[in-house]
């Protein structure tokens, strides 16, 4: 009886462990899985534009993730090389062309740039430029325009875009960035010109270039269609101007003033 009971008491044993076994993985499997949606969502914030409860777009900014990771030639920052000639000099792309379109699509747009963000990309993919603009989508170019403003609003901060030929992407991008020593010299040579005086104002701005105050905080790209034709023009927008009461615009031709006016990190040269 002993030795009959043994192997059906043993087998008892064997069979508790392996159930035992399988409810430990379960639960880890699941615990893993929480804990990667919730690291997605967390990082969606120098990434992209997801809101809470939006657990398909934290799924696909992890899936991103890998692929960027993925990437052998992605050192982590994105780089997108000079977008600027205002010397005359050639420039090159340091990453191909539809890197940005890539990586940001079927949305309204993604805040991109490591360590720090320092770029809105839009998620559109008829977007491809400033000559992209027209009366009747400028309100969705003001919003994006109004996503960087809110990063850098402040009196030392410039916005800009490039013109066509003067960009290393075909997807619209906007850079927010820090002024340099030449860009805090040119802005108040702006406030000199247009604190107080309406309309246009040119004459000894970059790239044959345009400046016009406005009052308080402005639609930035419907403010910059009255000074012309802007699809072959790049926009600058310089918040806190004239004494903090509003905003210059200056709207350049056919050459880009980025890499002069705003601070660019060493690998971003």
């Amino acid at each position: 009886l002993v030795q009959t009971f043994r192997p059906v008491q043993c087998a008892f044993h064997i069979q508790n462990m392996f159930l035992q076994t399988l409810l430990v993985f379960g639960i880890s499997f699941a615990l893993a899985e929480d804990v990667s949606l919730e690291s997605a969502k967390q990082g969606l914030t120098s990434d992209d534009e997801c809101f809470e409860g939006e657990e398909q777009c934290a799924l696909n900014a992890l899936q991103l993730r890998q692929t960027e990771l993925d990437d052998p030639d992605d050192d982590g920052t994105i780089g997108l090389g000079p977008e600027d000639d205002t010397l005359g000099s050639s420039y090159h792309s340091s990453v191909p062309d539809g890197y940005l379109a890539a990586r940001c699509s079927h949305r309204s747009y993604c805040i991109m740039g490591r360590p720090s963000p320092y770029m809105v990309v839009s998620g559109h993919g008829d977007a491809v430029g400033m000559e992209s603009i027209n009366g009747g989508n400028v309100g969705y170019y003001d919003n994006l325009m109004n996503a960087a403003w809110s990063r850098c609003g402040s009196s030392s901060c410039v916005i800009i875009t490039n013109p066509r030929g003067f960009r290393t992407q075909s997807r619209f991008h906007i850079h927010y960035r820090h002024q340099s020593g030449y860009g805090k010299s040119l802005k108040s040579k702006m406030e000199h010109k247009v604190c107080h005086e309406g309309g246009w104002q040119h004459g000894g701005f970059p790239c044959g270039g345009k400046a016009k105050y406005f009052a308080g905080h402005v639609a930035p790209m419907s403010a910059a269609m009255s000074a012309g034709g802007i699809h072959g023009a790049g926009v600058s927008v310089w918040p806190h101007a004239c004494g903090g009461g509003g905003t210059i615009l200056l709207v350049t031709y056919h050459c880009s003033i980025e890499h002069s006016i705003a601070v660019i990190p060493p690998k971003h040269r």
